[in-house]
């Protein structure tokens, strides 16, 4: 899979820096969604590459309304954003009515931001149209952006189809469908053969599956219980449950639980953020409100690219807490 190169990675951070000050100056003054436009379409030339008087375009027009902006290359629009004004919060309804334009026109990438935070999604069309928060970042904090992720937005990304192999590279390799392959018949077979002939016992695929599972592979994976055919859950020895104390909650703690409790795929913290301020919680930081939880929830509470979520076991038994709380 192709990386950037490191001078393309040292551009790229050059380039966002020149925009930092400028980008915190805006959010002072309240930059409206139309003062914010302005200075993504910069962005969008001088950080990302493309040329915006050729493949920027302002106002694309899709089954008879516009989309903020679309990357328009060889003709064909690649990529469509959503622009909110600077000081907003970036809330999941913004991108849905994008996402389906997308869809609809079978563009692949769909961005929402507000000139400081970026969210890039991937467009999924199956039996119905979805999205998968690919990348996420914010441009005002330079020293925390991953910009060799950063560079899967640029133009020769997009041009030269990089962002697919990068979303092709990042899915092969989720711990999902590693495991899944690891706890297939095929090589739990071959594993049972070769650990019998290394060891002189014959050991059996349910002991194989065991080890796997109880002493190889991390309980939060595991616990993704769709993901793990049947079989192999029906050779799974049951597993003491683990103990989870929802004694003396924070009321903010609560409030997340019950947002993960909701949701059926993992929860990006901005969506998590946006939804307690709506609520008027006050905050500065998560960071210690996720450690507290994570301490009471252990593997319980998961944790990856794509935001938090909860194990069905955390869900049911939150649930059924509520259910006496209330």
């Amino acid at each position: 899979m192709k990386k950037p190169s490191q001078n393309q990675v040292a551009k790229l951070r050059e380039a966002i820096e020149v925009f930092v000050p400028i980008i915190k100056r805006s959010l002072q003054n309240k930059a409206n969604e139309a003062d914010t436009r302005i200075i993504v379409n910069d962005l969008l030339e001088r950080v990302f590459g493309y040329d915006k008087y050729f493949e920027v375009t302002a106002e694309h027009m899709i089954k008879s309304t516009y989309v903020d902006y679309a990357i328009i290359l060889d003709g064909k629009p690649h990529m469509l954003i959503e622009v909110k004004s600077m000081d907003s919060q970036l809330k999941q309804d913004y991108i849905r009515q994008t996402i389906n334009y997308a869809a609809s026109e079978g563009v692949k990438w769909a961005v929402l931001t507000n000139g400081c935070e970026w969210q890039l999604y991937r467009v999924i069309v199956d039996k119905q149209v979805d999205k998968e928060l690919f990348i996420s970042f914010s441009l005002l904090d330079p020293s925390s952006i991953d910009y060799n992720e950063v560079f899967y937005l640029t133009r020769e990304s997009l041009t030269k189809g990089i962002i697919d192999e990068y979303w092709d590279y990042k899915n092969a390799l989720k711990p999902s469908v590693v495991l899944n392959v690891l706890l297939s018949q095929a090589v739990i077979d071959k594993l049972r053969k070769e650990v019998s002939t290394a060891s002189g016992y014959k050991v059996t695929s349910e002991e194989i599956v065991d080890i796997l599972v109880a002493k190889l592979i991390r309980s939060d994976v595991i616990r993704e219980g769709s993901i793990i055919s049947k079989k192999c859950i029906e050779m799974i020895r049951p597993s003491a449950e683990p103990n989870i104390d929802l004694q003396g909650l924070t009321p903010i703690q609560n409030e997340i639980l019950k947002i993960l409790v909701g949701s059926n795929s993992p929860v990006p913290i901005d969506y998590i953020k946006s939804s307690l301020i709506e609520k008027q919680f006050e905050f500065k930081t998560l960071g210690g409100t996720f450690r507290g939880l994570a301490v009471r929830f252990g593997g319980e509470l998961i944790v990856d690219d794509n935001g938090y979520s909860l194990s069905e076991y955390a869900k049911t038994l939150f649930s059924k807490e509520l259910e006496i709380t209330e």
